[in-house]
């Protein structure tokens, strides 16, 4: 998963680096050039990546594999995490070439699960993966789930976010990168609860920044489908809420809120646990 991670820096720093044009109604084809051909520049990178951490060897013929529950589920958490996250970024630079609202999101989608179908593809020719076709359902999933919450009223009303920290095992030096210990990791479902009562509390933001999510993890996973699901009730913050003037600001917020923020939480299962501060 590392390797996706340096693509999503990249994009990163390209949306915060560059003001979004929403007004635009033709498509600049120098912008959409540049956006182009970093997409190439990003492949390249998580190709030569993912080729020394993983597919560098020997070679087999092409072969699927079914790990649906090997770490319960986590990593399909993972695969649409992530889709989203490439999806949505990607969408929001179309969109700075000119690309129309609309195009721009399907075309972020596709990308993404171009971008992921490429990988699950080599994988299908590496003897210890295999091409895995849970894990390319969760990536369609992620990667038109932007595109789906322009669609659907109900869907506007939940975000996807994850958190991160360190478990005993990443601790103990199981994991190299924290983003391939499942059990450091952190998927929220965030909603919006003052949208979903049709509160309106346009004059108090402070109010409004405040949702309520459903948080999953893992922890004791062996890799062959045994462990402890863990279950989570929390507080959640949309920083999309702050109203800013500044920009770049709002940029930086709306992808700080792709993450999950330490906050009061309480564990449902397997057992209750209330946390003042959950990271």
């Amino acid at each position: 998963m590392k390797f996706l991670i340096s693509a999503l820096i990249l994009v990163f720093v390209f949306n915060i680096s560059f003001p979004q044009d929403r007004d635009s109604s033709r498509v600049n084809p120098y912008r959409l050039g540049f956006v182009l051909g970093m997409g190439v520049g990003v492949l390249t990178v998580a190709h030569l990546q993912q080729y020394n951490s993983w597919w560098k060897g020997e070679l087999t013929s092409f072969h699927f594999r079914d790990d649906f529950n090997h770490v319960l589920n986590a990593d399909k958490f993972g695969h649409a995490y992530f889709s989203f996250l490439l999806s949505d970024l990607l969408g929001r630079s179309l969109r700075w070439a000119g690309v129309g609202e609309n195009s721009a999101l399907i075309w972020g989608g596709v990308g993404s699960l171009l971008f992921q179908t490429y990988v699950e593809v080599e994988d299908g020719f590496r003897p210890t993966l295999g091409f895995s076709i849970s894990d390319w359902v969760s990536n369609v999933v992620g990667a038109f789930l932007p595109y789906a919450r322009s669609k659907f009223e109900f869907l506007k009303v939940v975000n996807f976010k994850m958190s991160m920290f360190p478990s005993e095992k990443f601790k103990s030096g199981a994991h190299r990168f924290i983003v391939d210990d499942y059990e450091s990791l952190y998927f929220w479902l965030s909603f919006d609860i003052s949208r979903i009562l049709n509160l309106e509390f346009s004059k108090f933001w402070v109010i409004d920044f405040f949702d309520i999510a459903v948080g999953y993890s893992v922890k004791q996973i062996d890799w062959r489908g045994n462990g402890k699901r863990e279950i989570f009730l929390s507080i959640d913050y949309d920083l999309t809420k702050i109203p800013l003037k500044v920009w770049l600001l709002r940029q930086i917020f709306h992808l700080l809120n792709y993450y999950h923020l330490p906050s009061p939480s309480l564990r449902i299962s397997p057992n209750f646990r209330f946390y003042v501060i959950k990271f």
